[in-house]
């Protein structure tokens, strides 16, 4: 038969270790929280590291943008969302939206997805169409979309204008 002291010291210890796994357990949770987030200002830094690596090793300067004085200082809003609805609201597939802006309708959908950022000449773009009615787009549309016939249209054309011309 066991004796009383041992069952009771046993009895203490496991509400001793039920009591401290209260507290310790959100600790823990927390801590590892906090690891995720060091790892991934670890990996930032890295990256960081080696581009100023790079540009102290002699890289060229990319090109210097000249101050356009119809541009406000302010830059313009972006985000891959936020040019979805633009789109939406235009009523416009990606197709229809890039030659709006002078892209390909890959740079839209990943500007969309938010895996690229579009560069400043073509948030410019998007800032001008943010500000335009649908039946102002329609007509930019309608503008740029006048089709061009190949050359063997342009051939069929001429043969059914000379046929029509004997007539």
């Amino acid at each position: 038969m066991p004796n009383i002291a041992s069952v009771l010291k046993d009895e203490i210890t496991r509400l001793a270790r039920k009591e401290m796994r209260v507290h310790i357990d959100p600790l823990r949770a927390q801590l590892l929280a906090q690891r995720k987030v060091i790892t991934a200002l670890k990996q930032e830094l890295s990256h960081l590291q080696r581009d100023v690596g790079k540009l102290s090793k002699g890289a060229r300067p990319g090109p210097q943008l000249k101050a356009d004085p119809n541009r406000a200082d302010k830059p313009s809003r972006y985000s891959g969302a936020l040019l979805r609805k633009l789109r939406e609201r235009l009523e416009l597939s990606r197709d229809a939206f890039a030659p709006l802006i002078g892209a390909s309708s890959q740079a839209v959908y990943n500007w969309e997805q938010t895996e690229t950022r579009p560069r400043q000449e073509f948030l410019d773009k998007i800032a001008l169409i943010r500000g335009l009615s649908k039946a102002q787009v329609q007509e930019l549309l309608e503008q740029h979309s006048a089709p061009k016939p190949s050359k063997k249209a342009a051939k069929k054309i001429g043969r059914k204008k000379a046929a029509a011309s004997k007539e």
